[in-house]
């Protein structure tokens, strides 16, 4: 009953709050993310210290302030920066690692990349299209966060109530066939009502609403399996206990993780 009571409290406050903040946009959506990023990244540190690693913290969360920096002030900046910004911080950890006295010393450099390459640089992306939406009078990140919510709930639903055939069980046993197509259909839905009441923007076309819908709707649904494939490798049900009966940041921003940096560079693309 309190787990339910604090889930429920997360729902209530958690959901309008991250609204508000993407119709702040500017520093503060920046700051809300760059918090996600280094909360996330710890959550993905403690998986790799599970599996006996020790991988270089501080470095990772030095990247995500320098990462999510690039993404708020890009396209004020050049790609080339960001190849240098990673290249610096390679260069940081190899040097750092070679004066540790650790053991796995090729694993402890492989996960804090990982880690860097997976959550700050990934999620770090959605900086950028809001920044996007900014430059360009859209609405794609309301878009983007409703129907990832939308496609989740509805596979959630439509999988728990009638799905049968399992997608992907050795990774994620509960997540059906059915479930996902539900929450594929509800993902482009979302994009298609947003273009339909003129709310995306007067720059998109409906196959270009139906195009983001599709990529959110598949590679958020990937991105939950990844993460899924993380946790089963350390052994735990949750990657975090900070949103209490949600689990942890990763758990709930893993589909945001791995779809935000296709629609960037969908985005990107077309303009």
């Amino acid at each position: 009953m309190k787990m339910m009571k604090g889930r429920n409290l997360i729902v209530l406050l958690g959901i309008p709050t991250w609204l508000y903040l993407i119709q702040l946009g500017g520093y503060y959506y920046t700051f809300f993310i760059l918090s996600i990023m280094i909360i996330g990244l710890q959550e993905f540190y403690e998986l790799a210290e599970k599996k006996n690693l020790t991988p270089l913290r501080f470095i990772g969360f030095a990247s995500a302030v320098f990462l999510a920096d690039y993404f708020h002030v890009q396209p004020a900046l050049s790609g080339f920066q960001l190849i240098q910004l990673i290249i610096f911080f390679v260069v940081a950890i190899l040097f750092w690692e070679l004066f540790r006295e650790s053991e796995h010393p090729t694993l402890n450099i492989s996960s804090t990349l990982l880690g860097i390459l997976y959550v700050p640089l990934l999620l770090g992306t959605s900086i950028g299209i809001r920044q996007f939406d900014h430059n360009l009078n859209t609405n794609i990140t309301f878009a983007f966060v409703i129907s990832i919510w939308a496609c989740d709930s509805a596979a959630f639903i439509s999988g728990t109530l009638w799905g049968r055939k399992k997608i992907f069980p050795r990774v994620s046993p509960n997540k059906s066939w059915l479930g996902s197509i539900f929450g594929l259909l509800f993902s482009i839905l979302v994009f298609v009502m947003f273009y339909t009441f003129n709310i995306l923007g007067n720059i998109f076309s409906l196959s270009n609403a139906i195009l983001m819908g599709l990529f959110i709707g598949v590679f958020g649904q990937v991105g939950d399996f990844i993460e899924s494939s993380l946790k089963r490798d350390a052994g735990v049900k949750d990657s975090g206990k900070i949103l209490l009966g949600h689990g942890g940041i990763l758990d709930r921003f893993d589909s945001i993780i791995f779809s935000s940096p296709i629609i960037y560079i969908y985005i990107h693309t077309l303009f």
